[in-house]
């Protein structure tokens, strides 16, 4: 494919299922597809009191807070998010993000293609 220009609302949701995770809907914005060789577009939605799972893998994550609030575990690190945080987690560390907030959490998250 080519270019690409719709609304997000278009893009099929899909509920993250597993038992680590909970609250978890994802959008896959823009992929392989859609011609992006690189990198996958995703926007996230976690439901208040929801988590990610605790986990890592050998890529890096490049993510952005839109909406609501988060609790984000990088390694031993913790940090509380709000809208306009720009987030970086490193290849191999162990992460998650959990919605601490009273409304839905929404975030971007870019990440590249595993190798």
């Amino acid at each position: 494919m080519g270019f690409k220009a719709v609304p997000f609302s278009k893009i099929k949701e899909e509920k993250v299922e597993g038992p680590e995770f909970k609250g978890v809907k994802v959008r896959w914005l823009i992929t392989k597809e859609d011609g992006a060789e690189n990198f996958a577009m995703r926007y996230f939605e976690i439901e208040p009191g929801g988590h990610s799972a605790y986990h890592s893998h050998a890529w890096e994550h490049e993510t952005f807070i839109l909406d609501g609030e988060c609790l984000v575990k990088c390694g031993e690190t913790e940090k509380r998010a709000t809208p306009g945080y720009v987030i970086f987690i490193p290849p191999n560390t162990i992460h998650n993000f959990k919605n601490v907030g009273n409304k839905v959490l929404k975030f971007l998250c870019l990440v590249p293609y595993e190798e």
